[in-house]
């Protein structure tokens, strides 16, 4: 009788549970629990779903966020608020305010190592903030004058802004700080404000995508090496004042966004050379903030739906897919 071992050349394995790990992508097994053959596929970002969170304490629209799905902060936004809240994955928990009213900050860093630059209070601003988890310390100002909405990424002593709007107008330039200072370094090859970034990328491997160039909306991806910009493949939705999570120049989430307008629902992922759309947002806004770590765990909150928000989503997608072998 002929055999699997036989025809195949190798036998099935038999487990008790489903594998998890990246390292089983095209193993084929046997479930001993569940009494059947299975296969696993690779997830990611296109396997992923979204789920409502805990709702914001304050609905906010143009607010800033960092963090990770179960850490993230959100600061700031209008109308016009101080308030800073701390979110563990289910909740939302009112922390130190920050410094001033603002809106239209940018943000990196960790819920207890977090950094905040730039924004509206009004009028527009070019200060600096520190959070440790609880409270806020003014840090030193940027190099640049006044603005908004740039894009940031990185950890609170090693992080980057770049772009933005700078009184009022799309701007190319970039700064980097080193946990004290902001110094200017190489400038992006397309001036832009409202555009999104990896925010948990480094100042070393990054990338940033959409934005309002002036008029309209931007479809345009620029990947960070440490050294200077490429352009790449754009977007397949050109918008901006989305929310925005990742950790590399390979690897980022953009989601929502005005297109200029009406807001989109439309959700993104970026794995370092194209774009390709995942899941939607289960409400459609703009001017909405985020935080994770990679394009497979992140979360988006508050933002505009037409008023301001205080809803909270969860993205989550598996690092692999089980499926069960069929006779079909």
């Amino acid at each position: 009788m002929a055999t699997y071992k036989g025809t195949k050349g190798f036998t099935v394995q038999i487990l008790a549970s489903d594998p998890t790990s990246e390292s089983t992508v095209g193993l084929l097994f046997f479930n001993s629990t569940d009494n059947e053959f299975k296969y696993v596929r690779p997830g990611g970002a296109s396997a992923g779903t979204w789920a409502s969170g805990g709702n914001l304490n304050t609905s906010r629209t143009n607010l800033a966020g960092f963090g990770t799905q179960t850490a993230a902060v959100a600061a700031g936004g209008n109308p016009f608020t101080n308030a800073t809240e701390n979110y563990n994955g289910s909740a939302w928990t009112n922390s130190g305010n920050l410094p001033t009213n603002l809106e239209a900050g940018t943000c990196f860093g960790t819920q207890t190592a977090g950094l905040i630059a730039s924004g509206n209070i009004p009028p527009e601003t070019n200060f600096s903030a520190e959070y440790d988890g609880s409270s806020w310390t003014a840090g030193n100002n940027m190099s640049r004058g006044t603005g908004t909405n740039g894009a940031g990424f990185g950890i609170q002593t090693a992080g980057i802004y770049a772009t933005g709007s700078l009184s009022g107008s799309p701007t190319a330039l970039v700064e980097q700080y080193n946990g004290t200072n902001w110094t200017e370094i190489a400038e992006v090859n397309r001036a832009r404000g409202g555009a999104g970034a990896s925010q948990a990328g480094s100042v070393t491997s990054a990338v940033i995508f959409g934005g309002g160039p002036g008029s309209g909306v931007d479809a345009q991806t620029e990947t960070w090496d440490g050294t200077s910009w490429t352009e790449v493949a754009d977007l397949n939705t050109a918008r901006q004042e989305a929310g925005s999570f990742g950790n590399s120049s390979t690897n980022a989430v953009f989601a929502g966004g005005a297109n200029p307008s009406p807001k989109v629902a439309i959700v993104e992922s970026w794995d370092g050379t194209s774009w390709t759309e995942v899941a939607d947002l289960a409400t459609s806004r703009a001017y909405l903030a985020a935080g994770g770590a990679s394009s497979s765990s992140g979360i988006v909150f508050g933002g505009t739906t037409g008023s301001p928000s205080v809803a909270t989503e969860e993205f989550t997608a598996p690092d692999v897919i089980i499926k069960t072998v069929t006779d079909s």
